[in-house]
């Protein structure tokens, strides 16, 4: 078979051999820091996966496996204890044992041998693996397992309420962008793929680039750290992606409380109920006890009581155990059909997917366990529904066959931003009148899904070079939207704040590169400017500060406009003022303000200029920063 390693060349792959090269598996790390592995058999394979891993994350790994049996507070301290009462209520390490009970033996060899792997380095190498995570050791196949449900049904599918609490106060955190672009809008005739995933750079966030060959396999791609298969990657035969999709599969039920039990079809059922002990390390050593009562109805665990009712959180996917092993096969597919073979499983609960293969075809896939629910529509099940009544517990998925998803469609490209499926392509391929109203929410863009269209359409014939530039846009397509209508309201008769402002901004080349002058001013007059409507995080091309709303029959160029002019030059002198009190200047550069804090080993860190912005903004580069100007940092635990 054709390997993959000869055209990654410019990797430069150090000379020396692995420092203790772990039996049955060859690992070679480049001088990028990453692993390319080489096995006669699969075991042989995720064994060297988990040791490799294990040599560049280890306390990170241990850690989060740690967290994944909910004791993460038992060693390492009061700041894990939220993270662990939320894994105990949703009983993941024992829903974990049950899944790894049900895997398919080889499979579960293949579990069993990535945890292996990880022991075996710890074991070899016990100076690079902190005290503080050294009791984890060691992990098992059903730790993995419990990992990937924390993290894919418990951070994306099913947050906790501290972690959406945080997560909504940053514009867009997560900012994933795909294209899918065919061979006849490809300069060189041969399909593409852009991969371009945005999210925090560290917990459990964090990827994990290698390649893995063996007899059958060879794929080169990213992670998440501590799974055992490849989330997204490329190999001879095709490629993926994945973009965080709109599903919704957290659904909450109110509950009416009777005679200590819940009122369901006219009667009083019983909650089922059990003690968990939560151990929580104090500063001195010791530990304290806390004592959980996990109460369950029909629909799942109860979240929350008040004055007589209840709110219970059912999750999608949790009757749904082979997510790695789907994982795992994906790799081994070797042309579009073999793919949606695998797909069609639908074992992975959420994420939209994108394809491109060696034959030309390219796909998008809105991948996601869909509940099969009575009625509503997106926005009902997107808050609290009635739970009193049978009708409104769904128990199974739509399937493979009725999600939405666009095959080699006419325009020769397909993409996605976050958004819901309408809009990966246009003509737009999916009619929503032909799906369930509940199954995600109604045609609408995003500025960054505009800016991705916007480039894609401009363009007929894409070249790899400029693949690579188009991904790192910096432009603000909401500055095209807008700055014409506002260089007419601020005219000559304004104060000398706003003229002032102006100027800065009419000579600003509307992007956010870490020279860019005016992109610090134009971002804070969009913060006051936005106010009145929510502010920047809620910007979408439905706001009611345009002057022309967004019309599905001119999908990139609507909205437009300023509808209240007035309004838009009291904001721009407020922000002017801030910006120079604040940074001395005007034209102060991005790059001075918004910084890449990178952490080292040592403790020491890298400060360089930052480029990329808020995805509100219509930035492709989708960027977050914290109130200090630094790349924003996992917000939860």
């Amino acid at each position: 078979m054709k390997k993959i390693l000869p055209l990654l060349a410019l990797l430069a792959l150090s000379a020396s051999a692995p420092k203790s090269p772990p039996a049955g598996c060859e690992i070679l790390w480049d001088n990028y820091g990453v692993p390319h592995l080489f096995a006669k058999t699969n075991e042989g394979l995720l064994y060297g996966y988990g040791y490799a891993q294990a040599e560049a994350h280890a306390d990170l790994i241990l850690r989060l496996y740690g967290q994944s049996r909910g004791r993460g507070a038992e060693f390492l301290g009061e700041t894990y204890a939220e993270a662990d009462r939320y894994v105990l209520l949703n009983s993941i390490p024992e829903r974990a044992k049950t899944w790894y009970d049900v895997q398919k033996p080889d499979f579960k060899k293949l579990l069993d041998a990535f945890a292996r792997g990880i022991n075996d380095y710890a074991v070899k190498h016990p100076s690079q693996i902190s005290a503080s995570v050294k009791p984890y050791l060691p992990v098992t196949g059903v730790d993995v397992l419990a990992h990937s449900m924390r993290v894919i049904h418990y951070a994306f599918v099913a947050p906790s309420g501290a972690a959406r609490a945080a997560a909504a106060q940053l514009p867009e955190p997560n900012g994933s962008n795909t294209w899918a672009i065919a061979p006849k809008r490809s300069a060189s005739g041969k399909a593409l793929l852009l991969t371009n995933p945005h999210l925090p750079w560290q917990d459990y966030y964090t990827y994990f680039e290698a390649q893995l060959s063996a007899p059958g396999l060879d794929a080169y791609g990213i992670t998440r750290i501590g799974f055992p298969a490849m989330t997204m990657f490329f190999t001879p035969d095709f490629a993926t992606a994945q973009t965080v999709n709109t599903n919704d599969g957290q659904d909450f039920y109110e509950l009416t409380l009777q005679d200590g039990g819940y009122r369901f079809d006219g009667q009083t059922k019983a909650f089922s109920t059990k003690k968990k002990t939560l151990k929580i390390r104090q500063k001195d050593g010791s530990l304290k006890e806390e004592t959980l009562t996990v109460k369950e109805s029909v629909h799942g665990p109860i979240v929350a009581e008040k004055g007589g009712k209840a709110v219970a959180m059912r999750v999608a996917g949790l009757d749904q155990p082979g997510m790695l092993q789907q994982y795992w096969d994906l790799m081994w597919a070797k042309n579009l059909k073999g793919f949606q073979a695998v797909m069609s499983r639908l074992q992975v609960p959420m994420f939209t997917y994108s394809y491109a293969d060696q034959e030309g075809h390219i796909l998008n896939l809105f991948n996601a366990e869909v509940p099969r629910r009575n009625a509503g529509d997106a926005k009902t099940w997107n808050g609290v529904v009635p739970g009193d009544k049978s009708e409104n517990l769904w128990k199974t998925y739509l399937r493979y066959d009725e999600l939405p998803k666009a095959i080699d469609p006419p325009s020769g490209w397909l993409q996605n931003c976050n958004e819901s499926p309408w809009t990966v392509t246009f003509p737009m391929p999916n009619d929503p009148k032909n799906f369930p109203a509940y199954l995600a929410p109604p045609p609408g863009m995003s500025f960054r899904t505009q800016r991705s269209v916007r480039m894609l359409m401009e363009d007929e014939k894409i070249s790899f070079d400029e693949l690579i530039r188009y991904k790192h846009s910096t432009r603000m397509e909401l500055a095209d939207r807008i700055m014409d209508d506002l260089t007419k309201a601020v005219g000559p008769a304004e104060n000398a704040a706003a003229t002032e402002a102006l100027a800065v901004l009419k000579i600003w080349d509307r992007q956010c590169n870490a020279d860019s002058r005016g992109a610090v001013l134009f971002e804070a007059f969009v913060q006051e400017w936005t106010k009145p409507a929510g502010g920047t995080g809620r910007l979408g091309t439905a706001s009611p500060l345009f002057a022309k709303p967004w019309n599905p029959a001119d999908p990139i160029n609507t909205p437009d406009g300023i509808a209240k002019p007035a309004d838009a030059v009291k904001a721009l002198e407020t922000a002017a003022r801030q910006v120079k009190k604040v940074h001395g200047s005007l034209d102060v550069a991005w790059g001075t303000v918004y910084r890449f804090k990178i952490p080292a080993p040592d403790g020491s860190h890298t400060d360089v200029p930052a480029n990329g912005g808020p995805g509100p903004l219509g930035v492709f580069r989708v960027m977050s920063f914290g109130a200090t100007g630094r790349a924003m940092e996992n917000p939860t635990r």
